[in-house]
């Protein structure tokens, strides 16, 4: 017989699991409830379990600080672990406290007896399941600020490519994942996920909630091409909840590169370089400043230093070669050639001009 320590701060919730674990039919019987994680410790080293079922989130210890705790004194105790999902990052704090396996709320009769049937079967001297399994998969936090990123700024197409590029590095260190390896990857992109939403105000509460349908779907993922189609759905979705909370994200962004453009006008400004300080791919960008502007990136970079050209003409005090300079043309020449374009004049028939007709640009 397996003994197992549940530890979960609601009663009922308690109960639930221990019917669960008695309807199994399985070689298990509860050795005791433990309500809070200073409690769980406790009882984890008068008990000695062999298995304990561990809320995540419990008041004063929650359940990882437990299961440190727990895991120091007794190696050889395995826990599971009970989330509602968002509540933290099973690909690095799993690993890291040895986590057995993990179930998530609502907890269903079926997961959980696969999850045990799992966990039991690892107990003749193996290295956990979930920790085998996390091994194969790649630690995608390192790769994955541009999904991140993407996903702030609500740019679905580069958040779709780095979504894309994610699956591509997990696939060529699984090499032919299996559906938990799949299962332990998708965990991780979700997580990924919401923190695009909480860099943008989104409480943890309610970005668990948001993501717990999500999160279910992850047990009908039998193929890479059940994850593919799985992670487009994230990121739409999450970007449609961004869109919902932020509608005004487009113009704040737009209001951004002008600004950076205004500061940056007379140095090598580029668009990739500004794409880069909005974190938004230089396509995405030049699209999004077209469609909200009227106008393309180079014309209003352009606008920007001839306007500013026009007043440094006009006072009188540097040469055409100073202001081509201190404008962001890098000749005079180029400087002339744009100038005339736009006015119809060159600088210096422009200066003559105002100056003789005592008007202003």
């Amino acid at each position: 017989m397996y003994s197992i320590l549940i530890a979960e701060d609601e009663e009922l919730e308690r109960r639930f699991l221990r019917h669960l674990v008695e309807s199994t039919g399985g070689p298990y019987t509860i050795a005791g409830e433990a309500a809070t994680g200073r409690e769980a410790v406790e009882l984890a080293g008068t008990l000695q379990p062999d298995i304990i079922f561990m809320d995540i989130k419990m008041p004063g210890m929650d359940g990882l600080s437990a299961t440190r705790l727990i895991k120091e004194k007794n190696p050889a105790v395995e826990v599971i672990i009970i989330t509602a999902y968002g509540e933290f990052s099973y690909s690095q704090q799993a690993i890291k406290y040895k986590v057995a396996d993990y179930l998530l709320k609502p907890v269903q009769q079926e997961e959980l007896t696969a999850c045990l049937n799992r966990v039991t079967a690892q107990m003749s001297g193996e290295r956990p399941a979930l920790e085998k399994i996390l091994d194969t998969a790649p630690s995608i936090y390192p790769q994955a600020t541009a999904l991140v990123d993407a996903i702030k700024y609500q740019n679905q197409e580069e958040a779709i490519r780095s979504g894309n590029q994610l699956v591509d590095s997990f696939l060529q260190e699984a090499g032919w994942p299996s559906a938990r390896q799949i299962a332990a990857f998708a965990f991780e992109f979700l997580v990924l996920a919401g923190q695009g939403l909480l860099a943008n105000g989104e409480s943890k509460v309610t970005l668990s909630a948001r993501q717990n349908e999500l999160a279910r779907l992850i047990n009908n993922l039998q193929s890479v091409a059940d994850l593919r189609v799985w992670v487009e759905r994230v990121i739409t979705t999450h970007i449609r909840w961004l869109q919902e909370q932020h509608p005004g994200m487009d113009q704040a962004v737009i209001r951004r590169v002008k600004e950076l453009i205004q500061k940056n006008y007379a140095g090598e400004i580029t668009l990739t370089r500004v794409a880069e300080q909005v974190h938004l791919s230089p396509a995405y960008l030049s699209r999004l400043f077209k469609n909200r502007t009227g106008k393309s990136f180079i014309d209003y970079l352009t606008e920007v230093r001839l306007q500013e050209a026009k007043t440094l003409l006009l006072s009188g005090e540097m040469t055409i070669d100073q202001v081509a300079e201190a404008v962001g043309f890098q000749n005079n020449s180029y400087f002339t050639a744009v100038f005339k374009k736009h006015q119809g004049l060159t600088p210096s028939e422009f200066r003559r001009r105002q100056k003789g007709h005592g008007f202003q640009a």
